[in-house]
């Protein structure tokens, strides 16, 4: 085997959509619904950078709570929908810890995630995977990545974010606010700056 050859890095990419900004609120947990979660699998070497799996789920809210102004700037659509398209949130945690369980497996490591606002995704994430009764500790690194940090650190911008990027690293894939969607995005993203880093 080379000196040279290293482990790949295996980072999932997360977006979720939710109805509100709250996942708690005055004892109450959830407050607000988890709604989407779309996930990507990026695989990084210094001899392949590559999108793999995908995870895509939409999710029936467990209340009626919802902020109007939130629900309407993220996903755009209406609880009702939600009600009537979405899989019972059991069955879809599930699915979702299943795929996260395949790749700790496959990888030998708790599953590191990574999004533009790991507060908000990964504690949505976190949250459901808990109530559903899923060890997020387990299965989880312990410190998701923020990719909003990453492009802060290596353009030395505090002003910079995905959506501010040099065309370079710009992908011409839309800011949708389907959870796949922007998962996706992030993703290519990441694959263009996964050139500028030691890995």
């Amino acid at each position: 085997m080379s000196v040279l050859f290293q482990k790949a890095w295996t980072i999932i990419v997360v977006d979720v959509e939710a109805s509100g900004n709250l996942r708690a609120y005055k004892g109450i947990v959830p407050y607000h619904n988890l709604l989407e979660i779309g996930a990507v699998e990026v695989i990084l070497s210094n001899t392949q950078k590559r999108i793999c799996s995908k995870f895509y789920a939409i999710l029936k809210p467990v209340n009626d709570r919802y902020d109007p102004e939130a629900i309407k700037k993220t996903s755009g659509k209406s609880l009702e929908f939600y009600k009537k398209r979405g899989e019972d949130p059991a069955v879809a945690m599930k699915r979702f810890y299943e795929y996260l369980k395949s790749i700790k497996a496959r990888t030998g490591r708790k599953v590191l995630l990574a999004s533009d606002n790991p507060e908000f995704d990964v504690g949505w994430i976190r949250l459901y995977l808990e109530l559903f009764g899923f060890n997020a500790y387990e299965i989880l690194h312990h410190n998701p990545m923020s990719l909003k940090d990453l492009v802060r650190g290596i353009f030395r911008d505090l002003k910079m974010n995905l959506y501010r990027l040099p065309p370079v690293f710009s992908v011409k894939l839309p800011h949708t606010h389907n959870a796949l969607d922007d998962a996706r995005r992030n993703a290519h993203i990441l694959l263009k700056l996964s050139h500028v880093l030691r890995l």
